[in-house]
């Protein structure tokens, strides 16, 4: 009996995407987070108890969906915005770290803003751009 069941949802599954990739695992939980939240904010919450619901079904109308081509873009997508916002967080987090040695600023050139670094307690230096060759003085 429970053989038959599991050979009928595998025919079933067949050719769909049926992965749970990071952006579905990411919208799962960020929907059961806003359902816990919604139970805490009471009738109000109602917009959020939506919002919340509506997440999970595309999450699972994407596990169950035979265009597997597009969601595989869709995270792929997804992937690359969650890459660049963990560089990002990284860099701030090094940035904090270093705060101590190092003073943090940005290329004087207009076009260019590259950001640059230089160690502290050094006086006044003369700094060149990396990126456009730009001199400049800065005081650290």
């Amino acid at each position: 009996m429970f053989r038959k069941l599991q050979i009928s949802a595998q025919k079933w599954m067949r050719g769909r995407y049926g992965i749970f990739d990071s952006l579905n695992k990411t919208l799962i939980i960020i929907s059961l987070i806003s359902l816990f939240m919604a139970n805490f904010i009471g009738i109000l919450g109602w917009p959020v108890r939506l919002i919340a619901y509506a997440l999970f079904l595309f999450s699972y109308y994407r596990l169950f969906s035979k265009k597997v081509y597009l969601r595989s873009n869709e995270n792929q997508k997804f992937m690359l915005l969650k890459m660049k916002w963990q560089k990002k967080f990284k860099q701030q987090k090094n940035k904090f770290k270093q705060r101590k040695e190092y003073t943090y600023f940005r290329c004087s050139n207009p076009a260019c803003k590259q950001q640059l670094r230089a160690p502290k307690k050094r006086g006044t230096i003369k700094v060149t751009c990396s990126k456009c060759k730009n001199v400049f003085i800065k005081k650290t």
